[in-house]
Parts: structure tokens; sequence; C-alpha cells
């Protein structure tokens, strides 16, 4: 990963599991702003100690990073998460792409529609961890824990994916579904299913101008899943603002290129990072991508 999607130990927010519930049973920002910090600590995989640094602030036990090559995804060398709990609750977080590899990875959804209900990239970042995940989630199931699942982009669209194989191989039910920046993941025959399962608890986040939830277009019968929650650019989410279904495919990819050249005069994106990439990112990274990056989505649940 590059140091756009990772943080100093110092810019970790201390407080981001202040409110959090571990029996939470529906949307509320505290929650939704704890499980955008887990996604940021998927990204930590690779730092020796972070993890069980910042899982001590945070009170977490048992944080496990989850870390297994992908081979059949080429701008994905592998899959990285993390498995902790909080008091009762289980909560399962995973990673995205790189940002520096975020351009050549759009462009995989332009060519073709899928051959199968279900995006088969994704599809093989979820199974490379499906493994320890579902060990992880058949103890929740047995002890009765509330189960949380999220991520941040492609870590989003994994964190789809687990919550089917555990429907399917476990039975699950219930769990509470953060995504934050994801992508659509499939096909109506896959989708339509999922919500009737999932959709009700699961919170689909867009922050400002972020491209990534454009893709791939719904032109290639791509849909989204759960409830949406839009956030306008150097703005804050709004938890009134989540829709009541879960039948929304929007941001709209047409749309897209309008909205980068608008927010150009809208100002800069939230951000946490008080670095210098942090200055820099804001700055030099096209507003598409810049509003993607795991940090602006931290700033944008950050109370005020």
């Amino acid at each position: 990963m590059s140091r756009l999607v990772e943080l100093p130990l110092g810019e970790y927010d201390r407080d981001a599991f202040a409110k959090f519930k571990d029996d939470s049973t529906d949307f509320n920002l505290d929650t939704a702003r704890a499980m955008m910090w887990m996604s940021q600590l998927a990204y930590e995989t690779h730092v020796a100690g972070k993890i069980d640094d910042v899982a001590a602030f945070w009170n977490l036990s048992g944080a496990k990073p989850l870390i297994q090559p992908v081979n059949s995804t080429p701008e994905l060398t592998d899959t990285r998460g993390v498995i902790a709990r909080r008091g009762r609750a289980t909560i399962i977080a995973f990673a995205g792409t790189d940002p520096l590899h975020l351009l050549n990875w759009l462009n995989n959804f332009t060519l073709g529609k899928p051959a199968s209900p279900v995006h088969e990239g994704f599809r093989q970042a979820a199974a490379a961890v499906w493994k320890d995940v579902k060990a992880a989630i058949a103890t929740a199931l047995k002890d009765n824990s509330p189960i949380f699942l999220t991520g941040h982009s492609l870590g989003a669209a994994i964190a789809v994916n687990i919550a089917d194989f555990a429907r399917d191989e476990l039975k699950l039910k219930n769990a509470q579904i953060y995504l934050y920046g994801c992508p659509r993941t499939g096909r109506a025959d896959f989708v339509t299913p999922w919500n009737d399962t999932f959709g009700p608890t699961t919170y689909r986040l867009v922050n400002g101008t972020d491209v990534v939830p454009t893709v791939p277009p719904p032109q290639l019968n791509f849909l989204h899943v759960g409830r949406y929650l839009e956030c306008g650019r150097a703005a804050k989410f709004e938890a009134d603002r989540l829709t009541a279904g879960f039948d929304s495919n929007d941001p709209r990819a047409d749309a897209g290129l309008l909205d980068q050249i608008v927010s150009l005069f809208r100002g800069r994106s939230l951000n946490t990072r008080a670095d210098l990439i942090g200055f820099l990112s804001s700055i030099l990274v096209p507003p598409g991508i810049g509003d993607h990056l795991p940090d602006r989505y931290c700033a944008a649940l950050t109370p005020p």
C-alpha cells in the first residue's frame, strides 16, 4: 500500500469508538464513524505493530490481520483486512486497492457485460480470505455475537461478497454492513436476493464526487446494494439523508465528468490528515480520486 492510504499512528482518532454500541441494530453516524476507521485500519496490515497499537486505544480484543494473495486479479496482489471484537460485537473490515493503481483498476470495468451475476474480481478477492473469515463468523454465530462487516473501495465489494458466502454456507441472516466508496457489485440476479436478506441493514456511503461508486457502469447491468447515503463535497454525512429503500443505483456514471468539473470550484474535500501528504493530496489529486481516499471519509464522519 502507498502512503496515500496509510496514516501515521498519531493521526488515528482515539475517540473513533467512543459512542460505538456493540448491540446496534440500525444505522447511526457513531457506528458509521467507527466502521470507517476500522476500514482505514485494514490498510495497515503490513505495518508491524500498528494494528496492535490502534486496537489498544480502541479497546479491541483479538485483533487479527488478514493477508492472502489473490492470483487471478492483476490489479490486486492480495486481500487485506482485520478481524476484531469490541465488547460482544465481531467486526470484520477490508481494505481497498492502492489509489496509485486505482485508474488501471477502474479501466477494468469499461469492456463488456458481466458473464456471471457478480463481478468475478470481487468474488476472487473475497474467496482469498474466506477460510479465515468463515471461522470468525461461525464463532460469532455460535456466541450470538452481533456481526459488523465493513470495507472501503474494493474492500466494500469484498464485504458484500463475504456476506453472500456467509448467507450461503453459514445461513447468516443478520449483519450490520457499512460500505464506503463501494463500486457496483453485480447484476440483478445477484443483487436482488442479496438485498432481500441484507438490504435493510446495509449502508452505502458516498463522499463528494468519489468516482469509484460510479463503476462498473449501469449500462453493463451492474447494480448497487443496500441503502444509500450521499455527502456533498467538503460537507459532513447526515443520517436523515439515508434512503429508506435499497433501490438506488446512484451515483450515475454519466454525471461523473460534470461533477468533477463543478467540484473544482467547491473547495477542497475535508481531510483528517495534518501531514504533508494530506496537504499535497488535497491540492494535487483529482477530485474524484481525492474524495475517494479513506481519510476523506473519516473526516466527513467526524463530528463538527
